[in-house]
C-alpha cells in the first residue's frame, strides 16, 4: 500500500537499521502528510516510539489494519 494511505493503528513491516530483517511496528500517532513526504510515529512492542519518513508513492507492507 502507498505510505500516504497509512492510518493510526496500522501495523507495518519496517527495518530498524540497514540490512536488518523488518519487524512489525504500529502507527501510534497522527500521520503528517506534506506534498512530498509522509511522516509517521511508530512503536515496536514495548520500545520507545520513533519516526519514519517516506516519499509520496513509496510502498509499505501492511500486516494488519486498525
Amino acid at each position: 500500500m502507498p505510505a500516504q494511505r497509512l492510518e493510526i493503528g496500522d501495523v507495518i513491516l519496517v527495518p530498524l537499521s540497514d540490512g536488518q530483517e523488518p519487524v512489525e511496528a504500529k502507527v501510534v500517532r497522527q500521520i503528517e502528510r506534506t506534498p512530498t513526504t509522509v511522516r509517521a510515529t511508530l512503536r515496536v512492542a514495548d520500545e520507545e516510539p520513533f519516526g519514519r519518513e517516506w516519499p509520496i508513492g513509496e510502498l509499505v507492507t501492511v500486516v494488519r489494519g486498525p
